[in-house]
């Protein structure tokens, strides 16, 4: 694929999962009526019948993708519910998680330098110094030699817990707290 098709299908993956997100939002605003909404707000562990109102919006910048504000009846606080929205648009469930550069990573890991010169060369930052790559982008992990597989990995088992709580959930007040993946086949999404 050439680079206009790239970003031609970037651009369509955007636009995709803004109007997903605009969907999500729609539903829990109109969740007096919408059932899947009424399900998201159980597993919340909400009861229906104390809900007062229910008022969702989309973030942007932030691992969460949609806040949904809900107050209850007869208490005169907000609960705030943190979503991450995910959209599967093929059967086998593939999706991005995280679109940052390597050089973020450095700042909020402390990660030292052979470490990231690895996962530059596997992101495609730094080109392939390896004699006939797969990819002349990028080095794929099993093209590593053991040696600097074994140091990759050493690491990443080390910082598992943060890697993965930043990935996934993020920080600060705009952490997600939950996941709602919407699989979209045929302008039919199935919202899991």
């Amino acid at each position: 694929m050439n680079n206009n098709g790239l970003k031609k299908r970037e651009s369509q993956t955007a636009k995709e999962g803004f109007n997903n997100k605009k969907d999500i939002v729609t539903k829990f605003n109109n969740w007096k009526k919408d059932k899947t909404a009424q399900e998201w707000l159980k597993i919340m562990e909400y009861k229906l019948k104390e809900i007062e109102f229910v008022e969702a919006i989309i973030i942007s910048g932030y691992k969460t993708d949609v806040q949904v504000q809900v107050r209850i009846k007869l208490k005169k606080t907000i609960d705030v519910e943190n979503l991450q929205v995910k959209l599967v648009s093929n059967s086998k469930g593939f999706n991005q998680i995280d679109k940052r550069k390597v050089d973020k990573y450095i700042e909020m890991w402390n990660m030292p330098d052979n470490i990231s010169k690895i996962l530059k060369k596997y992101t495609g930052e730094i080109q392939p110094t390896i004699k006939n790559p797969r990819d002349k982008r990028r080095t794929f992990m099993n093209e590593f030699s053991k040696k600097t597989q074994e140091t990759l990995i050493n690491w990443l088992e080390k910082n598992k817990s943060l890697i993965v709580n930043d990935i996934i959930k993020g920080r600060g007040k705009f952490a997600a707290e939950w996941m709602l993946v919407a699989q979209k086949t045929n302008e039919k999404a199935r919202w899991v």
